[in-house]
């Protein structure tokens, strides 16, 4: 019961950076456009790699209660992936989705206590 609600617990820790990952893809591409439009920068298709990324932790997230080492596997490799997309701004979505993945990966390797 314990190894459930640890997972669903990392699974609400994932969508919940998820989440904020989507809102920080959306606000940089936003202030890229704005850039571009008044020829600052050139950059023009990190928010489609982004999104695909907060696609790859979302998947993650869904996977955690269900198959946890993939799931954290997913989790890692989103956050990672993130602070290429997006920059250093990914500190603020990415230590959810790291805490995610440690917490689905720590309670999928105990073995599970039998109470008598």
């Amino acid at each position: 019961m314990v190894q459930f609600s640890m997972r669903a617990l990392a699974m609400l820790t994932g969508i919940f950076g998820v989440i904020t990952a989507i809102f920080i893809n959306l606000l940089y591409s936003f202030f890229h456009v704005l850039g571009r439009i008044s020829g600052i920068t050139n950059d023009r298709s990190h928010f489609f790699f982004g999104l695909l990324v907060v696609l790859i932790g979302f998947v993650g997230s869904l996977l955690v209660p269900f198959n946890p080492i993939v799931g954290a596997v997913l989790l890692v490799v989103a956050a990672i992936a993130f602070f290429f997309i997006v920059g250093w701004w990914a500190l603020l979505a990415s230590p959810f989705l790291l805490i995610a993945a440690a917490l689905a990966y720590k309670h999928s390797r105990e073995k599970p206590q039998i109470t008598s």
